[in-house]
């Protein structure tokens, strides 16, 4: 079975993130995740590969 391409599971994990409140920035190679809050955006983490962006991304919203 092939394997997603880096690209695919960086845009996985930004639709993932965008469905569950959150969102995803790259900035300097590592990818931010935040939550959105009434008040402001919450930092939750950084990653330095779209592979552990994704499983990052669907640990912090719970997605299975």
């Amino acid at each position: 079975m092939p394997r997603h391409t880096p690209q695919q599971q960086f845009k996985e994990a930004k639709q993932i993130a965008k469905d569950h409140g959150c969102f995803v920035i790259e900035k300097a190679g590592r990818y931010l995740v935040y939550r959105k809050t009434p008040m402001r955006a919450v930092y939750l983490g950084a990653r330095s590969t779209p592979e552990t962006l994704r499983a990052f991304v669907c640990k912090v919203t719970d997605f299975h």
